[in-house]
């Protein structure tokens, strides 16, 4: 019974910092841009996107670039459709928001010829099924942290965000279940980035 008065009080006491963490960022803008550093779309990727569901959700499409000395070949392009749901951000002072989780999942294509949709559309493996998987196409999930300050409403860029993600994909994950010597460090990437709007 005690232990269920106080799980109620420290939901009570919960319970306004979440309601206002749920607010909408008065004055903010939808459109945001967006500047990211690694995090297995590139290793610079630009783009954009639009708010949605109370400013909870940011679908947004980016094009990443992976320079020749790090591709291992020619130059990479990679498109990435890219969805972050932001579950809460309480207010830390005037004008910071921290977000202690944010959560989202992500599709990309790499360009250029190396990279097929399907082994058969290759010609390269005769044997059907040999390479079941997509080497141009991944799909992935990821998970991290963000802080968000909100300027006066004079100011020309009036939200700017900066966040870091841990992610990993579908071929990482297949990789560790067939693989169990496999280390964190080797299926987990992580990205760096910044979100501005007016």
């Amino acid at each position: 019974m005690l232990r269920c008065a106080k799980a109620g009080a420290l939901a009570a006491a919960l319970f306004p910092l979440l309601a206002q963490a749920q607010e909408p960022i008065p004055g903010a803008g939808p459109f945001f841009l967006t500047v990211q550093i690694g995090g297995g779309i590139g290793t610079v990727a630009v783009g954009g996107g639009y708010r949605l569901a109370r400013q909870q959700l940011e679908p947004e499409v980016l094009v990443g670039f992976v320079p020749r000395r790090l591709a291992g070949g020619p130059a990479l392009g990679i498109i990435t459709l890219k969805t972050t749901y932001i579950p809460f951000s309480p207010k830390l002072g005037q004008h910071l928001r921290v977000s202690p989780l944010t959560v989202g999942g992500m599709l990309n294509y790499t360009l250029g010829r190396r990279f097929f949709l399907t082994s058969q559309s290759t010609g390269r493996y005769p044997t059907k099924g040999y390479y079941w998987w997509s080497s141009a196409v991944r799909v992935g999930a990821f998970v991290g942290p963000r802080l968000t300050y909100v300027g006066a409403a004079a100011q020309g860029w009036r939200r700017t965000s900066a966040y870091a993600e841990l992610s990993t994909n579908d071929l990482y994950l297949v990789s560790l279940l067939s693989n169990k010597t496999l280390s964190p460090a080797e299926i987990l990437t992580l990205g760096l980035g910044a979100k501005i709007s007016r």
